[in-house]
């Protein structure tokens, strides 16, 4: 297998970021995070930068989320990086109680004056 280029491990390091904000409540950091015309697809839903932020805000009231990414599976070609990344996430709700979840996750990413962010997102739950 041949090793992650400085653009790859980059874009990955986006991804990482990201995650970070969304288990901080960092709205700002999510948003920054994201290209003008993001798009996100989950389970049976498509959000927009707006309404992710709506559920993103709605749910953290109820608990919060840590990604463990790996695996990253990516590609660059100029502008445009993609990858498919296995997130083994713990759910910690308010009382404590934690729910793992498994996804197999593909983003798309763009760098825009020199800063990788996504553009698209989906998530699949893995079967437990």
């Amino acid at each position: 297998m041949t090793p992650p280029d400085n653009d790859s491990r980059a874009a990955e390091a986006c991804l990482h970021a990201w995650h970070a904000a969304l288990e901080a409540h960092n709205w700002a950091a999510v948003v920054a995070g994201l290209t003008t015309g993001f798009l996100m697809i989950e389970h049976d839903r498509i959000f927009d930068k707006q309404a992710l932020l709506a559920l993103l805000m709605t749910s953290a009231s109820r608990g919060r989320q840590r990604a463990v990414l790996h695996g990253f599976r990516t590609a660059v070609q100029g502008d445009t990086a993609w990858t498919t990344v296995q997130n083994d996430e713990v759910w910690t709700a308010n009382d404590g109680t934690q729910t793992p979840y498994s996804f197999l996750e593909t983003a798309i990413l763009r760098r825009e004056d020199g800063v990788w962010r996504i553009e698209r997102y989906h998530a699949t739950r893995l079967a437990a």
